[in-house]
């Protein structure tokens, strides 16, 4: 499928180089962060190079903002026919250290952004009964790390979200997987920094494969790492 694709939570690395591989790949791309400025530079370079690419503001954690910008996006590119959750903030600390109006914060990027686009979309999706939902997680999303407490809260919801969905969804056409990232990831696709890393040009491969995926072999989870790195090493 080749319709619209959708990026919540677009930064430099691997959603720049996502950005990238779905307009190589045929879709006109949506990239969505809460200041479009942010996004300006990776918009306008993927349409010099010919793709359609359209950004929005939208605060993920607003409701009405997020069943609007959606509204905006069907009317004006379609029905997503991909859409990746990869909004992430943390505040380290101990978990005695974390104030509640911080905790908050990180559970409603982490997990109630989450719910919100996903419940939104997957309405729209299933007008045509097809679509892919990929959540992106990381080892916070199974792993309680010491300092990451507001991280691992948020991370575990989302991975809980995504298994709820999937059950429910699958049935009725729409593909839910949950990617979980264990890996520092370059910004600059080819210039390895020092020690393990992820190239997010291979990060974004492994993300369009899955969507390509037939019906009667999908993927609900897969874990994405270096192959010199340490399992569950990063949070």
């Amino acid at each position: 499928m080749t319709g619209p694709a959708v990026i919540v939570g677009t930064g430099p690395g691997f959603g720049h180089a996502l950005a990238s591989r779905l307009a190589a790949a045929g879709h006109k791309v949506v990239l969505i962060a809460r200041r479009t400025s942010r996004l300006d530079e990776v918009a306008a370079r993927l349409r010099t190079e010919g793709a359609e690419v359209h950004t929005l503001a939208i605060d993920a954690t607003d409701e009405r903002q997020v069943r609007d910008g959606f509204e905006t996006i069907r009317q004006s590119v379609g029905i997503p026919s991909l859409v990746v959750y990869s909004i992430e903030e943390t505040v380290p600390g101990q978990a005695l250290e974390i104030t509640a109006p911080a905790f908050e914060d990180c559970w409603r990027s982490n997990c109630l952004g989450a719910f919100l686009v996903c419940s939104v979309v997957a309405r729209q999706m299933l007008e045509n009964r097809n679509g892919t939902i990929l959540i992106i997680g990381s080892t916070s999303s199974i792993v309680g790390r010491e300092r990451h407490l507001s991280q691992a809260v948020g991370k575990f919801g989302r991975r809980a979200l995504a298994q709820v969905m999937a059950r429910e969804l699958w049935p009725r056409g729409i593909h839910v997987a949950h990617v979980l990232i264990d890996a520092e990831i370059d910004e600059d696709p080819g210039d390895r920094g020092e020690g393990p890393r992820a190239d997010p040009r291979d990060i974004a491969d492994a993300l369009l494969a899955i969507h390509r995926q037939g019906r009667s072999a999908w993927t609900f989870e897969v874990d994405l790492r270096p192959y010199d790195e340490q399992f569950w090493n990063h949070c």
